[in-house]
C-alpha cells in the first residue's frame, strides 16, 4: 500500500510528464500517460476507500462490543446504562408517536383561521419535540458511538433532527421562514418506522413488518415498473394520437380532441383506460364512429393491463420472495459469525481463568479464579449467577478432573443457549441407554434373587439334615450309653 506522500509524488510526476508531452507535442504519449494517471488515481482513491472500509468497519465493531458488553470499560457508563433500559426505549417510541398526532394536527390548520393561540401552542410542541430527539440521538451517539451516526438506517434519524435544529432553532429565530424546508419536517412520521423496525420480533407484529419491509425493498423494482408503465404509455400515445387525435374523421369530434388531441393527453386518457376507470365514457362515443378503435382499445388493455400489470405484480412477489432468502441466508452467516466471535470470547475467558497457562483447567484453578470479581463479573454477563457457580464445575466436567478449552467453549454455549433439536435428542438417546442400563441391572437382580432363593433352599434342606444327623447322633449314644449298662450289670 502506498503512502500519502508517494501518491502525491507519483501524481506530481505524472503531471509533469502530460506537460513535456504538450510541449513536446506527443499527443499519443500524452494520451497514454492521462490514461495512466486516471488509471492510476482511481486504483489509489479505490485502495484508499477500501481501508477506510475497513478501518471504518473495526472501529464500529469496536464500539458496539464497548456499548454491548458491561465488562469492557465504557466512557460513559451512565448513559450506556440508560440507553439500555426499557423505559428509554417505550419514552422514545410514545415521543415519535405523539408527534405523529401533532404533525397531523399542524396539517389540518389552516392559514386564515389560525389563531395566535394555535401559533404559540404549535411552537412550544415544535421546540419540545425537537429538544426531545436532539437529547435522543446525543444520547444514543454517546453511547454506541459515532459510527452508528453513519449506519444506513440511522440516516433519516440523523437527517430529520439536523432538520428539525436548522428550521426551529436556527433559522426561526432570525425570522428566515422557509415554507419548504418547514414542511419536510412533516417528514418526521416516517419515523415510525423506527417504531415498527422497535417490534419487529414480537410475533404480533411479524406481518406488519414483513409489509413494511417488502414495502421498503421493492423501490428498486416500483422504480422501473414506472419507467416501464411510461414508456408503454409514450409508445400506445403516439399511435392513439396519429390514428384518433389526427385522424380526419375525429377532425371535428371535441371529445377525440378532448382525450387524444396531443401525446400528453393521450397518454392521461390511456393511464386512465389501463386503470379501467370510467374508460366506456370515451371509449364507446369514438367506436360508434370508427369500429377500428375498439380493436386498438381491446389490444392496450390486453398488453397495459392483463400483461404488463400482472407480470409487474409477479416481479414484486419474486422479489420479496428471493428477499426473504436473502434475508435467511444473511441470519445463517450472522449467526455464524456470531458464534465464531462468541467462541473466541469464551477462549479467551478460559485462558484468563487458566492461571498457569497449561491449557487445561483444574478444578482448583476454576474456583481459585472466580473468586475474582472481574471473573465473576464476566460469568454474570454469561447469564451465569454467582450461586450457580458452585455447580458450573459439576456440570462442566465429564470426570477427569480438568478442562480442555474445546470442552470449556462447548459447555458454557450450552449452558447459555435454549435447548435445541439436538441437545434434546442427545438427551432422550442417553436416557434409553440409561432405561436399558436400569432394565439390565433389574434382570441381574432378578436372577440373583432366583439364586438366592435356590440358596435359601439348599440352606433350609443343609438346616434339616443337620438335625437329622443330630438326632441320630443323640440316638447313638443313648443306644451306646444303654448297651454300656447292660454290660455292667451282667
Amino acid at each position: 500500500m502506498r503512502s500519502g506522500s508517494n501518491v502525491d509524488e507519483a501524481h506530481g510526476s505524472c503531471c509533469e510528464r502530460c506537460f513535456d508531452y504538450i510541449i513536446t507535442g506527443d499527443f499519443s504519449g500524452l494520451y497514454r500517460g492521462a490514461k495512466k494517471g486516471i488509471v492510476t488515481f482511481f486504483t489509489n482513491l479505490s485502495e484508499r476507500y477500501q481501508n477506510f472500509q475497513k478501518w471504518f468497519a473495526v472501529k464500529r465493531k469496536e464500539q458496539e462490543q464497548r456499548a454491548m458488553d458491561k465488562t469492557i470499560e465504557h466512557p460513559y457508563p451512565r448513559i450506556r446504562k440508560i440507553v439500555h433500559t426499557n423505559c428509554f426505549e417505550i419514552v422514545g417510541n410514545l415521543v415519535i408517536f405523539a408527534n405523529t398526532f401533532v404533525v397531523g394536527w399542524q396539517a389540518e390548520l389552516l392559514p386564515h383561521t389560525v389563531t395566535d393561540r394555535d401559533k404559540l401552542v404549535s411552537t412550544i410542541l415544535e421546540n419540545f419535540f425537537t429538544f426531545a430527539f436532539v437529547v435522543e440521538l446525543t444520547l444514543s451517539t454517546l453511547c454506541w458511538g459515532w459510527t452508528s451516526l453513519l449506519e444506513r438506517e440511522n440516516w433519516m434519524d440523523v437527517f430529520l433532527v439536523f432538520l428539525g435544529v436548522l428550521t426551529t432553532w436556527i433559522l426561526g429565530p432570525f425570522g428566515i421562514e422557509v415554507d419548504f424546508l418547514r414542511k419536510l419536517t412533516a417528514l418526521r412520521t416516517l419515523r415510525l418506522i423506527r417504531l415498527a423496525r422497535a417490534v419487529r420480533l414480537r410475533p404480533e407484529f411479524k406481518e406488519m413488518w414483513a409489509l413494511m419491509k417488502g414495502l421498503t425493498d421493492s423501490g428498486e423494482t416500483l422504480f422501473w415498473t414506472y419507467v416501464m408503465i411510461f414508456c408503454v404509455l409514450y409508445f400506445f400515445a403516439i399511435i392513439a394520437t396519429s390514428l384518433i387525435g389526427k385522424a380526419e374523421a375525429f377532425q371535428d369530434d371535441a371529445l377525440a380532441q378532448e382525450y387524444f388531441g396531443d401525446v400528453i393527453l393521450s397518454m392521461l386518457s390511456l393511464f386512465q383506460l389501463m386503470t379501467l376507470d370510467s374508460w366506456t365514457g370515451f371509449a364507446r362515443p369514438l367506436m360508434e364512429k370508427q369500429v377500428w378503435v375498439a380493436l386498438f382499445f381491446i389490444f392496450f388493455i390486453a398488453v397495459a393491463v392483463f400483461v404488463m400489470l400482472n407480470l409487474v405484480t409477479a416481479v414484486i412477489v419474486e422479489n420479496s420472495f428471493s428477499e426473504s432468502k436473502s434475508e435467511e441466508i444473511e441470519l445463517a452467516v450472522r449467526l455464524e459469525r456470531e458464534k465464531e466471535e462468541e467462541l473466541e470470547d469464551l477462549k479467551q475467558f478460559f485462558l484468563q481463568i487458566d492461571l498457569d497457562g497449561s491449557g487445561s483447567l483444574t478444578k482448583q484453578e476454576f474456583f481459585r479464579a472466580t473468586k475474582q470479581r472481574k471473573i465473576r463479573n464476566k460469568l454474570r454477563a454469561l447469564d451465569i449467577l454467582p450461586k450457580d457457580i458452585d455447580e458450573l464445575w459439576d456440570i462442566l466436567d465429564d470426570g477427569k478432573g480438568e478442562l480442555q478449552v474445546e470442552e470449556f467453549q462447548s459447555g458454557i454455549r450450552r449452558l447459555r443457549g435454549e435447548a435445541k433439536s439436538k441437545d434434546i435428542l442427545r438427551l432422550s438417546k442417553e436416557l434409553r441407554q440409561f432405561e436399558m442400563s436400569v432394565d439390565e441391572v433389574e434382570g441381574y437382580i432378578e436372577s440373583s434373587k432366583g439364586r438366592l432363593k435356590g440358596l435359601q433352599n439348599q440352606l433350609t434342606r443343609c438346616r434339616a439334615d443337620i438335625a437329622a444327623f443330630t438326632r441320630t447322633l443323640v440316638r447313638a449314644k443313648e443306644a451306646v450309653k444303654m448297651a454300656a449298662q447292660t454290660q455292667n450289670m451282667s
